[in-house]
């Protein structure tokens, strides 16, 4: 129940109490009743649903960042990639700012700056790091609402896939020649793994017998550790024909060397690198697959590691292996992922046929009467 105090200056102050029982003033007023007045608004608003206390906003960004980051559970890698965006950018602008402090057109200028400064992706990336913690303190219950929601910045125009032809990959695989890295490339081409799935393929993950490869680990983006498990967790198996072999040569190392976060390791990998150790994706895409795109002639495709991914589920839907079977072999966890390779589908004669039968005027039943319109 709010109340009034007068003041030994003769002046009146309102309180009232939070929920917590933690007693709260209005601001001084010179009269009772208005006091007594501000007293209750200011009682019944603690009692609102989503009220939150405007004085827990009064943490800096810095203080809460403390709070808030070690509790994220993201993957190790995206945290120090992450770490390090913190450091450059969001901390020296936001790192003083107390939380209720925080405008949504100061975070928009801010975020445009770094769009300007630096490329949109960065810039995208730091925003949601920021827009993440923001919603992390609403939940926390330090925040009425985020500020950063709303933020607008230059849409990314994802890069348009490539999808070589037979006869274009056994120009770019000429170039690369024999040997391990040959090995890698028709690896990728002839399993559709993504780059972090053959570069941490282990050798006893292949299995000649059956001829399939069992692709159930992964590499970190940074290289740092092996993963147990695929994107999205699909460990799946995909058959393997004698070309995609070839060229691969099994490592006689009993162990990867990588720390493995669960998994113990049993065997070397497959592709190692030609120093040891994993394989970069930019350090395999530079010194092999760019220089031998320039040479067969395919240098302007703009050609990246993803799109030999791209080319294997293409080769399989063009030659009528059903989408739910592609999906499956690329370990999508939605088949709607699958569907950009539909116009890959041949047309089959018969259904194409009957769709698109000569149109005629149909015969009117014999025996009925028929309609006609006099004039």
């Amino acid at each position: 129940m709010a109340w009034t105090e007068q003041l030994p200056s003769g002046r009146y102050r309102g309180g009232y109490r939070l929920p917590t029982g933690e007693i709260r003033y209005t601001p001084v007023s010179d009269h009772k009743e208005p006091a007594r007045r501000a007293a209750v608004d200011a009682e019944a608003k603690t009692h609102a649903p989503g009220w939150v206390d405007p004085r827990r906003g009064e943490i800096t960004w810095g203080s809460w960042h403390a709070v808030w980051w070690p509790a994220r559970r993201i993957e190790p890698a995206t945290r120090r990639n992450e770490a390090s965006m913190v450091e450059t950018w969001i901390m020296p602008r936001w790192g003083e700012v107390p939380l209720a402090a925080i405008d949504n057109w100061s975070v928009q200028a801010w975020a445009t700056g770094i769009a300007d400064e630096r490329k949109p992706a960065t810039a995208r990336r730091v925003l949601t790091i920021l827009v993440s913690s923001l919603s992390a303190a609403v939940r926390a219950q330090v925040l009425p609402a985020n500020p950063a929601l709303g933020v607008t910045l230059e849409r990314i125009v994802p890069k348009d896939p490539v999808f070589l032809d037979r006869e274009q990959y056994a120009a770019l695989a000429a170039r690369v020649g024999t040997g391990p890295s040959r090995g890698l490339l028709d690896f990728l081409v002839g399993t559709g793994a993504r780059w972090g799935e053959a570069a941490g393929f282990h050798a006893h993950r292949l299995d000649l017998v059956h001829a399939q490869a069992r692709i159930a680990e992964v590499l970190s983006d940074d290289g740092r550790e092996v993963k147990p498990y695929p994107k999205g967790g699909r460990r799946r198996t995909v058959p393997l024909l004698q070309w995609v072999v070839e060229h691969v040569e099994i490592p006689e190392a009993e162990r990867c060397g990588i720390p493995h976060r669960r998994e113990t390791c049993r065997s070397g990998l497959l592709f190692p690198a030609p120093r040891g150790g994993a394989w970069d994706d930019r350090n395999f895409s530079r010194r092999v697959l760019q220089p031998a795109a320039k040479a067969a002639g395919l240098g302007s495709l703009g050609l990246g590691l993803h799109d030999l991914r791209h080319t294997y589920a293409s080769w399989l839907v063009a030659d009528g292996v059903p989408l739910s079977r592609v999906a499956e072999l690329l370990g999508h966890a939605s088949a709607k992922t699958t569907e950009i390779y539909t116009h890959f589908a041949p047309a089959r004669a018969a259904d194409v046929a009957s769709a698109l039968r000569e149109p005629a005027i149909a015969e009117a039943p014999r025996g009925r009467p028929q309609l006609r319109v006099v004039k």
